[in-house]
């Protein structure tokens, strides 16, 4: 593929493969491959929504499935368990409702989501780039006009980035941090949700071994990664009804277990029982913040598939379906907890009532299965505009649908995520193991989200001083916290991710590096209208 010299700075509307694979580009109409036309209506955005819970939300409403057994609980008591619900309840309210379905998905980059759109974001409407000063003066001047016309009016942090290689080097840093963390998401988020609904199998069949549940769990991870080729579409058509069932009957296990358990649980949703928690546990308290963190697991992916659905779509779906269900969901298990402190280490499959044990099971090892798509499709997205941004090396990316430019599938990227989930079941198969890695995964992940929203706000949106400050403030002290927490678990587990990221890192800086040498050289040597004309007299 053909790039320009400016491609870090504007290239998010490209198309990089077409789905019959001839490798053709073209240019992409910014308004409408990704959102639904008006004349679609109401239904089709309701159907739309309806496919986005096989996509785009199963590492988040499955979380329930991991979220107890990731915290070391000592001798819990009914006011623990209160504690613990109200940081719950609280993190899915301000992080999944107020960040992500509120203000995140309206930071989209040309219907793309995450951390990478961000970044092209910024540099596509305040021309950062990630050339120096010097050699961008070298590109041509068509668009420079227009740029420094509208630098009057821009923000004095948006100019220290077009002024600074540091600053953009320290943002360009920071976006590659974040798209690396959210691709050791894909790779822990299918081996924990997966192990996690195969280890309900114990319970009923003690003698069942632990390496005989790992291995079920590679087992149906490769099928998993096998259907992949079939495309998003496809594959929601397929897992939609089985989330919708998981969605469903997991918050009215939840009602029955507060009928019967704990009927005054919701008096939990009052902060003073987090206050209360972290007085009476101190620094203990302070620790099991790296397993409650996980109850809002997925909530990237909520940002990230963004390029296979419609704003509206992800937003009908997480507040009327899928914020409901886990709120009454942890509500229940809580319940069902005051009265059974001991089981915390099985905390879902406990609270499941024998008559309706096998029914669930089966429902939650497919849901826990559908759940590993989320973060897949979201890393497919990732790799798709970081190698049209060239900060990545030119895997082959195929678009899976006709009418949807963000629905992409990579051969080799599906290959590589597959044999990575495999690999920590098999060598990591202690599902808190895998948990500390995964805290690590989100909470960095969110906090690198909340400063490059930050940004998007001050340089782009131009939002009143007042509401930026309360935003980075409430939210960068909160994710802040969980970060500090889940950094303690490096030597159980999280270093995992780190090892990831460094990997994947090594491979973007190694090819960002190598094609500025290539820009800069054919900056330098290109030969320009008066050179040739130069040449040609003499």
């Amino acid at each position: 593929m053909d790039r320009q010299s400016g491609a870090a700075l504007a290239l998010p509307n490209v198309v990089i493969d077409s789905a019959s694979g001839n490798g053709h580009h073209f240019p992409q109409d910014s308004t409408n491959l990704v959102q639904p036309t008006n004349n679609k209506g109401r239904w089709s955005n309701l159907l739309l929504a309806y496919k986005t819970l096989g996509v785009v939300f199963g590492g988040l409403v499955t979380s329930p499935l991991y979220v107890y057994p990731s915290m070391h609980l000592i001798s819990p008591t009914e006011e623990d368990y209160l504690g613990i619900y109200s940081i719950m309840f609280w993190t899915l309210t301000l992080i999944g409702v107020v960040k992500y379905a509120s203000i995140a998905l309206k930071a989209d980059d040309q219907g793309e989501g995450g951390t990478f759109a961000l970044y092209s974001l910024l540099c596509r409407k305040m021309n950062i780039g990630i050339l120096s000063s010097k050699h961008s003066d070298l590109n041509t001047n068509e668009s420079r006009p227009v740029l420094d016309e509208d630098s009057k009016g821009k923000s004095r942090l948006g100019k220290l980035f077009e002024t600074s290689i540091v600053a953009r080097r320290c943002l360009l840093f920071v976006a590659m941090l974040g798209t690396c963390m959210l691709i050791g998401d894909g790779i822990l988020t299918p081996a924990i949700s997966v192990l996690s609904a195969m280890v309900g199998l114990r319970t009923p069949f003690p003698s069942v071994t632990k390496s005989l549940v790992e291995t079920l769990s590679a087992v149906v991870l490769f099928v998993l990664f096998l259907l992949q080729k079939f495309g998003t579409s496809r594959v929601s058509f397929l897992f939609s009804p089985i989330m919708g069932a998981w969605t469903l009957s997991t918050p009215l296990v939840g009602i029955y277990s507060i009928i019967h358990h704990y009927p005054s649980i919701f008096k939990a949703i009052s902060p003073h029982y987090i206050v209360h928690f972290f007085m009476r546990n101190g620094k203990e308290g302070w620790l099991m913040l790296g397993g409650t963190i996980l109850c809002i697991t997925g909530s990237e992916a909520l940002f990230a598939d963004l390029g296979h659905f419609s704003r509206s779509s992800i937003q009908i779906a997480f507040l009327f379906t899928i914020y409901p269900s886990l709120v009454l969901t942890y509500a229940g298990q809580t319940a069902y907890l005051i009265k059974n402190p001991d089981d915390h280490m099985d905390g879902f499959y406990k609270f499941i009532p024998k008559i309706i044990y096998w029914p669930i099971f089966i429902i939650s090892t497919l849901a826990a299965i559908v759940a590993s798509q989320s973060l897949i499709s979201a890393t497919f997205s990732i790799i798709k505009q970081s190698v049209v941004l060239d900060y990545f090396p030119r895997v082959k990316v195929v678009h899976t649908s006709s009418n949807r430019e963000g629905e992409v599938y990579s051969p080799e990227v599906n290959y590589i995520l597959m044999v990575f989930c495999v690999a920590v079941i098999l060598i990591f198969g202690d599902g808190q193991d895998i948990g500390n890695a995964f805290g690590v995964v989100v909470s960095l992940v969110m906090l690198i989200t909340t400063i490059l929203l930050t940004l998007v706000m001050i340089i782009i949106w131009r939002t009143p001083p007042l509401l930026v400050a309360l935003y980075f403030i409430i939210f960068f002290t909160m994710e802040g916290v969980y970060v500090s927490a889940v950094l303690t678990k490096l030597p159980e587990g999280g270093w995992i991710p780190f090892a990831i990221s460094f990997i994947l890192a090594f491979i973007m800086f190694g090819w960002y590096y190598g094609r500025q040498r290539k820009i800069e050289y054919e900056l330098t040597h290109r030969i320009d209208v008066e050179r040739l004309g130069w040449n040609a007299i003499i």
